[in-house]
C-alpha cells in the first residue's frame, strides 16, 4: 500500500536560533511485522533530497506481532527505483529467544533503534520509489521481527554536495557463493568509470558480510574454521593497478553488543557482523586525477569443504558504489555527528553516564584541526566549556570523551543536554550542535555493597571503581572459584563507574558454555541496610560491564538538603545545599544565606551538589 510521508518540522538547534535549520522527517513505513523470508516493499514519494544535507535512515527493530525469532538473520534496507537498486543499510537480528520468552529483562515489546547515514545517496533519494526490506529469516511458527522506518534530513550540513552515485558491485540479498577463487573472481569484473567535469573528489562505499558454515583450514595455524561466518578473510580494492586497501572482514567486539544478553553465541567474533547490531560500512577515498579509472575488487583465495554444519559454499553479500562530490564550499568545518552519551536514544550499555560526555565529531573541511571547544549543559542551567587538543585530519571522524562539570539541579525526566562544538576557523555552524534527552543512572549510598558470585574460573574476574575522571579508586582482583564475594564500595559522594571485567571475554555466565563457565551472579545492594534496594546486574556481559552510579545523590539532585531561612543551624559540620553548592556549618547561624559566606562567617563552601570540586 502506498504510504504518504509525514513531514515533521523540528527546530534542530535551539541555542543558535539565527543559524538554525529545520530537519524534515519522512515516514517510510509504520511498524510492520515480517514472518516470511524475502522482500517486503513500501511505496513512497520522497521529497527532492538536498545533495548537501545529512540524510539518516532510522529503523526501529522489534518483535513481530506473533513474537520474536530465536535466530540471527540478515536484514537489508534498499531504495528501489525501477530496475535500480541502492542499499541503504544492513543489520543482523539478535538471538531473540529471551524477548520471545520474557527472560532477563526482555519481553515481546522489545525495541531498538538503528541509524544509517545515507547522505551519499542524496541524488537518488527523490521521487516515487520503494523502500525494500529483505528479511533473511524464515520465521519458525510465524514468529520473527518487525520494523518501522523513517528518513530524517538535516539541510545545510555537509560542505560538499554529492554529484553522482555509481553502482559498482551488487550481489543481491542472498549473496554470492564462494565456490572457488576463480569462480568468485568472475563475479567481480573490473569496473571502468569516467569522472565528469565538476567532480572534485570521490570515495567508494561498501557494505560486506560473510555467511555460511563450510569447513576450511586455510589459515596460518591450520585450525578448522567455519567459513564464511567464522573465518577471517580479506578483500583488496585496486584503482588503476594501485592498491587502495586490503580489508579484513572481521569484527571482534560482538561481546560488547548493546543488545545483550542474547540466547545464542552472540559473544563470538564474526565475519564483519554481530548478532543484534548494524553492519558498519567501509569508506575509501579514491583518486580522481585520472579521468578514466579502472576499479578492481578481488577476494582472498582459500579452499573449503562441506562440514557437518553446512554443505553449501560460503556466501558474501556485497554492495559497493562509487560516490562523487562537488567543490568543497568552506576551508574549515567541524561537525558534531553524534552525542554518544549521555543519550536516552542509545541503549543503556552505550548511552548511560553520570560524569562523562562522549561525542563523535567529523572534520568536513580541507585543513587539519588541532583544537576544539565544546559548550555543553542542561537546558535552563549554566553552560560549561571543555577545551580539547589533538589532531583530526581532513575527512576523518573522532570520538572524544571528557569529564563533565556540575550540570545543575534539574528534573532528569524532562532534562535535555545541549552540546556545541566549534573550531577556530569554522565557517559552517548549522552542523555544530545537538540536543538529546538522557536517563538517570543508578543512585546508591556510600555504604553500597557489590555481591558477586564467580563462575568456575574466579581468576578471570576483575572489579574496579573509577571516579568521574576515570581514575581508579578501588580495585579487586583476587576471587576464588564459584564463591560469593562481598565488595564494600565505601566511597564519598560523587559520580563513579563500576566495571566488572572478564579476561576470557565471556562474562561470569554464558549459557552456551555453562558446563565450563558456571553460572555467576552480580547484585548491587544500594546500601548496607538490611532492607536495601538492590539492582541485579547481568553476568552474561562478555569482556566488560560498565555501570555508572551516583553515590549519595540522584542525578539532577543534591547530596545535601536545601538550606532554609527560617531554620536555626546549631551543629558544627552540618551540610546544606544552596544554588547547586554544598555548604558546611562552621558555627551557629540563622537566616544567613550560605553564598554570602566569608572566611569568618558561618558557612564554608565544600563542593557542588554532585560532590565534584568547586
Amino acid at each position: 500500500m502506498k504510504l504518504t510521508f509525514l513531514l515533521l518540522m523540528i527546530l534542530f538547534c535551539p541555542k543558535l536560533l539565527a543559524n538554525s535549520t529545520l530537519a524534515t522527517t519522512q515516514i517510510l513505513t509504520e511498524y510492520t511485522s515480517f514472518t516470511q523470508h524475502g522482500d517486503h516493499g513500501f511505496v513512497v514519494d520522497l521529497l527532492p533530497a538536498d545533495p548537501s544535507a545529512k540524510h539518516t535512515l532510522e529503523v526501529e527493530l522489534g518483535c513481530a506481532a506473533q513474537g520474536c525469532s530465536d535466530w540471527d538473520y540478515t536484514v537489508r534496507f534498499e531504495w528501489h527505483q525501477g530496475a535500480k537498486r541502492y542499499e541503504l543499510g544492513r543489520l543482523i537480528t539478535p538471538y531473540a529467544g529471551y524477548m520471545q520468552r520474557g527472560m532477563h529483562g526482555f519481553d515481546r515489546n522489545w525495541r531498538r533503534t538503528f541509524s544509517f547515514d545515507v547522505s551519499h545517496l542524496a541524488p537518488v533519494l527523490t521521487g516515487e520509489g520503494s523502500l525494500n526490506v529483505h528479511y533473511g529469516g524464515w520465521g519458525a511458527k510465524k514468529s520473527a521481527f518487525g520494523i518501522a522506518a523513517k528518513l530524517v534530513s538535516q539541510p545545510n550540513y555537509h560542505t560538499r554536495a554529492v554529484k553522482r552515485v555509481i553502482p559498482l558491485y551488487e550481489s543481491g540479498s542472498e549473496g554470492w557463493p564462494y565456490k572457488t577463487a576463480q569462480d568468485f573472481a568472475a563475479l567481480l569484473p573490473a569496473k571502468n568509470v569516467a569522472f565528469e567535469a565538476g567532480e572534485q573528489s570521490a570515495e567508494i562505499k561498501m557494505i560486506v558480510t560473510a555467511h555460511g558454515h563450510a569447513l576450511s583450514y586455510d589459515n596460518p595455524e591450520g585450525k578448522a574454521e567455519l567459513c564464511g561466518e567464522w573465518c577471517d578473510r580479506y578483500f583488496t580494492l585496486h584503482q588503476d593497478g594501485s592498491l587502495v586497501v586490503q580489508q579484513n572482514l572481521w569484527r571482534d567486539d560482538c561481546d560488547q553488543s548493546a543488545t545483550f544478553p542474547q540466547g545464542g553465541t552472540y559473544l563470538f567474533a564474526r565475519a564483519n557482523w554481530c548478532p543484534g547490531e548494524a553492519v558498519t560500512p567501509f569508506s575509501y577515498p579514491v583518486d580522481i586525477s585520472n579521468v578514466n579509472s579502472e576499479f578492481d575488487l578481488n577476494w582472498q583465495a582459500y579452499s573449503w569443504a562441506p562440514s557437518q554444519y553446512g554443505k553449501d559454499a560460503p556466501r558474501y553479500i556485497v554492495n559497493a558504489v562509487l560516490v562523487t562530490y562537488g567543490e568543497q564550499t568552506v576551508e574549515e568545518d567541524i561537525a558534531l555527528t553524534t552525542i554518544v552519551k549521555p543519550n536516552a536514544a542509545m541503549p543503556d550499555r552505550i548511552g548511560l553516564s553520570c560524569g562523562e560526555i562522549e561525542v563523535e565529531v567529523a572534520n568536513q573541511g580541507n585543513t587539519k584541526i588541532n583544537e576544539l571547544w565544546f559548550d555543553y549543559g542542561v537546558e535552563g542551567q549554566q553552560a560549561n566549556q571543555y577545551y580539547w587538543q589533538g589532531e583530526i585530519v581532513a575527512g576523518d571522524k573522532k570520538r572524544i570523551t571528557f569529564s563533565a562539570e556540575f550540570l545543575g539541579i534539574f528534573n532528569t525526566e524532562q532534562a535535555k543536554l545541549n552540546v556545541t562544538v566549534r573550531s577556530t576557523g569554522d565557517k559552517k555552524i548549522a552542523n555544530n550542535s545537538q540536543t538529546v534527552r538522557f536517563n538517570r543512572p543508578i543512585a546508591i549510598e556510600s555504604s553500597a555493597v557489590l555481591r558477586l558470585l564467580t563462575g568456575k574460573q574466579g581468576d578471570e574476574t576483575r572489579v574496579s571503581l573509577f571516579d568521574r575522571t576515570q581514575s581508579t579508586v578501588k580495585h579487586w582482583d583476587e576471587f576464588t572459584d564459584a564463591s560469593w564475594h562481598d565488595l564494600p564500595l565505601d566511597v564519598p559522594v560523587g559520580c563513579y563507574t563500576l566495571k566488572i571485567q572478564d579476561s576470557a571475554q565471556d562474562g561470569l555466565a554464558f549459557p552456551f558454555f555453562n558446563q565450563r563457565k558456571g553460572k555467576g551472579e552480580i547484585v548491587l545492594h544500594h546500601s548496607d541496610a538490611a532492607d536495601s534496594a538492590i539492582t541485579v546486574l547481568q553476568p552474561d556481559f562478555g569482556r566488560e560491564l560498565a555501570i555508572p552510579v551516583t553515590v549519595g545523590y540522584e542525578m539532577g539532585g543534591c547530596a545535601a538538603t536545601a538550606w532554609q531561612a527560617d531554620l536555626a543551624y546549631n551543629k558544627k559540620g552540618q551540610q546544606v545545599a544552596y544554588k547547586g553548592v554544598i555548604y558546611q556549618a562552621r558555627h551557629w547561624s540563622y537566616n544567613f544565606e550560605p553564598d554570602r559566606a566569608g572566611p569568618y562567617d558561618p558557612w564554608q563552601a565544600v563542593s557542588y551538589c554532585d560532590g565534584s570540586a568547586l
